[in-house]
């Protein structure tokens, strides 16, 4: 898992592309430097047999066949860094001194040079290889004069830097590697403290700060900014939040005493026109109360403070319970109320919040759900995952709204002469999932709505 996302973390991945254009420019770098020293090698080989033809020539000129055995004795031995090999011979190619036996069998190339393969023996102990570049040359008198060298020493050097060069290419490309790992894991553990605080943010601690004791740099900067964006957000949510418990705190009392008095103006009232009208007003009243109980509500959970309450909660009786609760509602409008239990072991959760969850969602899916018509509730596990899911048959939200009814008050233009509600429901749906660290998803039914709940599984 820990490998999982430092291989796919950003900072990796820029290091590894990094580290690929790095390579092909140092792949361009050493093509560069082993063409030059390739270059100088064969060169310095060229060189080499021209000065030897040319000295071997003026050697059989002023000394005849002595003075090339000389020159062969001087310039040519096991114990030379360079192997020469030397052939002077009349014009038909016949040996008059040197240290080869014949004229080579060989190949010509440009500018008169030769190349030739053999295993040449000058002793029982001393054996040489089979690769030599030669030139000759033809002189005054049709003698013929030919230096050859041995080149397997530039062969095997040419080598042994191509290797050296391929050997740097690769501890390139793995040396980079293993540090873009490495700095990708730093990073990815400091961005992951970064994520854990915010979650908990998330989750309703708005007094939750990023860490700046252990980060230096650009992170260091970045963490400054993100406190001083959340000591604000902080102000303002906290000026919203006290204002809107303010006004239901504020008004929730004298409702109370407003609903109470016309509930006794309702007990003594003897004229039944006057009696309804009451009975309307009290009806109001209950609405208005519902309200602000359910603002209040939902502000004290989105502040997270209900952890407080979370304890070992059987979810199978849980949704039992509320099944047992909205099913005679559901049988006076005719509907199928269908039911698919599991046993889920132990969660960690507030019940009484819970328990509201569920029932706002299936009170409205009898609400609005048609007579004759369909409800559907389910518990099952999915691997890690508890899912709570309510479908019914009803009108169903249309998608561009299925966002929007989670915000507070909002109602799809639809149901808002049709049924009563105050748009609070999901709301407080939502901050209780939120809580308990799961999430809401709505789907179509085909027809009607599905809402899925998704919590992760304690056991």
């Amino acid at each position: 898992m820990i490998l999982s996302k430092i291989f796919t973390s950003f900072t990796f991945r820029f290091l590894v592309s990094y580290v690929a254009w790095l390579s092909v420019a140092v792949f361009m770098v050493l093509a560069l430097i082993y063409a030059f020293i390739a270059y100088d090698f064969f060169a310095e080989v060229h060189h080499s047999v021209t000065d030897e033809l040319e000295s071997l020539s003026q050697a059989y000129q002023s000394g005849g066949e002595e003075a090339v055995d000389e020159f062969v004795k001087l310039h040519s031995g096991p114990d030379r860094l360079i192997r020469f090999f030397y052939f002077v011979g009349d014009e038909n190619l016949n040996k008059i001194a040197g240290n080869l036996d014949q004229w080579p069998d060989s190949k010509e190339y440009r500018n008169g040079w030769l190349g030739f393969n053999f295993e040449s023996l000058t002793n029982s102990a001393d054996s040489i290889g089979t690769e030599f570049v030669a030139r000759s040359k033809q002189l005054e008198g049709g003698e013929h004069v030919l230096v050859a060298r041995h080149y397997a020493d530039v062969l095997n050097s040419t080598k042994l830097v191509g290797g050296a060069l391929t050997r740097s290419m690769v501890a390139t490309i793995l040396l980079g590697t293993i540090g873009g790992a490495i700095v990708a894991a730093l990073s990815l553990r400091r961005v992951e403290h970064i994520n854990v605080t915010v979650r908990r943010i998330m989750a309703g601690d708005l007094s939750e700060r990023i860490d700046t004791h252990s980060s230096s740099g650009d992170f260091l900067r970045l963490s400054e900014s993100v406190n001083q964006m959340l000591d604000r957000i902080e102000v303002l949510m906290t000026g919203v939040r006290q204002v809107s418990d303010n006004i239901a705190h504020d008004l929730r009392t004298p409702l109370t005493r407003l609903r109470n008095r016309l509930s006794d103006l309702h007990e003594n009232c003897e004229d039944s026109a006057n009696r309804e009208q009451l009975e309307l007003l009290i009806e109001e009243a209950d609405g208005l109360l519902g309200t602000f109980s359910a603002l209040l509500r939902i502000a004290q959970v989105e502040t997270g403070h209900r952890r407080s309450g979370f304890a070992e909660v059987d979810l199978c009786t849980l949704v039992s319970d509320v099944i047992e609760l909205y099913e005679p509602l559901a049988a006076e409008k005719g509907q199928t109320f269908h039911t698919g239990l599991a046993k889920v072991g132990s969660f960690n959760g507030d019940r009484n919040l819970l328990f509201q969850a569920v029932a706002n969602l299936v009170d409205n899916a009898i609400k609005y759900t048609p007579e004759g018509g369909r409800v559907q509730v389910n518990l099952a596990v999915e691997g890690g995952v508890v899912r709570i899911e309510v479908a019914d048959s009803g009108i169903g939200i249309p998608e561009e709204d299925r966002e929007k009814v989670f915000q507070r008050f909002f109602r799809v233009e639809h149901s808002r002469s049709r049924h009563p509600g105050n748009g609070l429901g999901l709301s407080l749906v939502q901050a209780v999932v939120r809580l308990h660290d799961g999430y809401i998803e709505l789907k179509d039914n085909n027809p009607g709505l599905r809402i899925v709940l998704r919590f992760p599984r304690v056991t």
